[in-house]
């Protein structure tokens, strides 16, 4: 198949739409069976995976702070190493855009892109430039950009133009400008992870909603939040993600605007943004709120989930550059359609089982 016939087939899918509640939820959907939901997405999906975002951006602290102690072309790669697993940790829990990773510009912090008009990038470039010594304090770097203190930054000091300086001299302004890099990603997550795991907090408010919180009311809030996880974190994957660096009939691919392509890592955390979301899904046992006649939509969205992966695992090149190949790029199209699909199959089918319905895009600035 051509790569106009994926585009075609890829624009059938509608835009982005959270959810609003219906009239009512389907019968299924017993207030029994949502607090059980949300309760499982809690304790199995959002509390570990933001405990795990700290703990790996921990080890790469510790790895930073070992190149830099010690440097040498192996201690480069062991850091690098542990950058990977950082960005791993943090790709799988990447869509999730509520609750505390949204205070204080927390998810931009830990990750400040897209960064369409390259200002991460200049103003990381201008701190190496002016040798600013304030970047290389955990404490005055948190008052900067948040563009400065998150894992962009560190992948151009650890892979971008000059990154071979850390190995060879380990005091250097570029290492230490690394270490407080690191110091404020671990902060930002600790921050995150622990408001996950405060008594009475987001979780209880989320899993236990009531009419005297702010945040989650009803149950139908709590299921706006948690679907619009799948829908908006989809919408993103392909929006912000994949469309940037594939281009198409009318745009040449770039690139450069994938996520990640300076460690090579676009793939990876693609495979993980992904298999995040098919793990809350399994995870929360979401299957739980659909009606008996429509238990079949579970195998679908799974046997989607699963059509990502193969795609992903069936590519052995970085994405970025297959992009840039008129007649090889078809597989990354093909991932681009698969997305939309499965954003498709919870905004209209999921949604409409359980008696909600589709409503605009905070992504769209609606």
């Amino acid at each position: 198949m051509t790569f106009r016939a994926f585009a075609i087939v890829a624009i059938m899918a509608f835009g982005s739409m959270p959810f609003v509640p219906a009239s009512g939820r389907a019968a299924d959907s017993s207030d029994a069976a949502v607090r059980a939901v949300l309760t499982d997405a809690v304790e199995n999906f959002f509390r570990p995976g933001y405990r795990r975002v700290q703990d790996r951006a921990a080890a790469m602290g510790n790895a930073v702070e070992a190149l830099c102690t010690e440097a040498g072309d192996e201690r480069l790669q062991k850091t690098r190493a542990a950058f990977a697993e950082a960005v791993s940790a943090w790709s799988r829990m990447e869509t999730v855009r509520f609750g505390p990773i949204l205070h204080q510009n927390a998810a931009e912090r830990l990750y400040f892109f897209p960064d369409r008009r390259g200002i991460g990038l200049r103003q990381v470039q201008g701190v190496l430039a002016k040798k600013d010594e304030t970047a290389t304090a955990a404490d005055t770097l948190a008052a900067k950009s948040v563009a400065l203190q998150g894992l962009g930054t560190l992948e151009f000091l650890l892979f971008g133009t000059g990154a071979e300086e850390m190995a060879a001299n380990g005091d250097s302004f570029r290492c230490r400008f690394a270490e407080a890099v690191t110091a404020r990603v671990e902060a930002t997550a600790a921050t995150v992870a622990n408001e996950w795991s405060e008594p009475g907090g987001i979780a209880n408010r989320f899993a236990n909603p009531d009419s005297a919180y702010a945040d989650f009311r009803t149950q139908e809030d709590s299921l706006r939040a948690l679907l619009g996880t799948f829908t908006n974190g989809l919408e993103l994957i392909a929006d912000a993600r994949i469309v940037p660096f594939l281009g198409g009939d009318e745009n040449k691919a770039r690139p450069k605007a994938a996520a990640w392509w300076r460690a090579g890592l676009t793939g990876d955390a693609l495979a993980q943004n992904l298999g995040g979301l098919s793990e809350l899904y399994d995870e929360a046992g979401m299957q739980r709120l659909l009606p008996t006649e429509n238990s079949n939509l579970s195998s679908e969205i799974r046997f989607e989930f699963a059509n990502a992966q193969r795609a992903l695992s069936g590519i052995d090149q970085p994405l970025p550059k297959l992009a840039e190949d008129e007649k090889d790029r078809s597989p990354v199209a093909y991932l681009l359609i698969v997305t939309r699909s499965l954003r498709s199959l919870f905004a209209e089918r999921f949604a409409g089982a359980i008696g909600l319905v589709a409503g605009f895009s905070s992504l769209d600035g609606d």
